[in-house]
């Protein structure tokens, strides 16, 4: 439990470090490492300039996942639900909005490959913006 508690500071730190120089400078360590722990769209959307949400945080202590569940549940329905457990978080709450990434379908074949192209996209500095528009997923 202690390394748990550990791993949320830490987490925290970084993320809060990063969203106070997200206007200056995009990418680095805190979107990289959000983009591992918490999900792909999640480190690209603070390159954007999208904080990190609590519920997102929570996410790695398991009940945040519940949360995050059912809140992509009464935004789309089971299918959002599904897509918020097993691609993760804002997968299934922007499922309305945007379609799901080839990279994001791909993580649950082989799982860490993606997840680490993700993270260097984040540290890089590329924004979600940016791939909705290279990519086509806008609906």
């Amino acid at each position: 439990m202690r390394k748990v508690f550990m791993a949320i500071v830490v987490m925290g730190i970084i993320g809060m470090s990063s969203n106070l120089n997200a206007a200056e400078k995009k990418g680095g360590i805190g979107p990289a490492c959000v983009a591992c722990c918490i999900g792909p769209r999640v480190g690209l959307q603070m390159n954007d300039g999208k904080p990190v949400e609590s519920a997102e945080w929570l996410r790695l202590v398991w009940i945040g996942a519940i949360i995050n569940d059912v809140q992509a549940y009464q935004k789309n329905g089971c299918v959002g639900c599904l897509l918020e457990n097993f691609l993760g978080p804002r997968v299934g709450r922007q499922y309305n909005k945007y379609n799901v990434r080839t990279m994001e379908w791909l993580s649950l074949i082989i799982s860490p490959i993606p997840q680490a192209i993700a993270a260097l996209d984040a540290y890089n500095g590329k924004t979600w913006s940016q791939i909705v528009q290279q990519e086509h997923l806008q609906k």
